[in-house]
């Protein structure tokens, strides 16, 4: 499955991306928000984002909210925010935008481990449903 990372910091983005590649994830990584909005324009789009909050130009926020109202498949996608912030509006603001779930920085690898098999396992089921509703026979 593929992964896209945004996150202006290096080191975190060299990090997320050791960690995801050790964990056999395909992974494409951007060094802020439009970027990335470039990179999720491939076609299929990576069904998981990680997205830092605070990036140049479009930040966490507005990339997880152009996702969801602009993209051709904005329910397709799993995003989790990743933000320094321990401030409850701020998460609550990130999942009204759209994200599916956030992690806050600095923090575990198994924490985040945990989070994408959860993630996973939700766009698997939701892949599962969209197959038994086509009709039979019917193309996508």
């Amino acid at each position: 499955m593929q992964i896209l990372i945004a996150d202006d910091d290096p080191v975190y983005r060299s990090l997320l991306e050791e960690l995801l590649t050790q964990w056999e994830y395909d992974v494409v990584s951007a060094c802020d928000g439009l970027e990335a909005w470039n990179l999720f324009q491939a076609d299929p789009p990576p069904k998981l984002v990680l997205l830092d909050w605070m990036m140049p130009g479009l930040d966490g926020f507005d990339l997880c909210s152009k996702i969801r109202n602009e993209s051709s498949a904005p329910n397709d996608t799993y995003i989790i925010l990743l933000t320094g912030s321990r401030r409850k509006s701020e998460i609550i603001t990130a999942l009204v935008a759209g994200a599916d779930d956030y992690l806050i920085k600095p923090f575990e690898p198994l924490d985040l481990k945990i989070r994408l098999r959860a993630a996973k396992r939700i766009l698997d089921l939701c892949a599962e449903v969209a197959e038994l509703r086509q009709p039979a026979g019917a193309n996508c």
